[in-house]
């Protein structure tokens, strides 16, 4: 659904669903999986092998820098 910024009178893309709002902010579905395994388990994190927690943390940064 695209829709009019009022300011700079772009069209700009809403999310209507959760699946649009991940696809939008970059989110990818392991990182999603992963957070929602988190949630639910916050010790899981040190029984990843730190290959896994980096690339995480990767995909995390690049996710906040986008609200930035």
């Amino acid at each position: 659904m695209a829709t009019y910024d009022r300011v700079w009178r772009k069209a700009t893309k809403e999310p209507t669903t959760k699946a649009e709002f991940y696809q939008l902010a970059g989110i990818t579905p392991e990182l999603v999986e992963f957070v929602d395994e988190f949630i639910k388990r916050p010790e899981m994190l040190k029984s990843l092998p730190l290959e896994r927690q980096h690339k995480i943390e990767d995909q995390m940064d690049a996710v906040l820098a986008l609200f930035t």
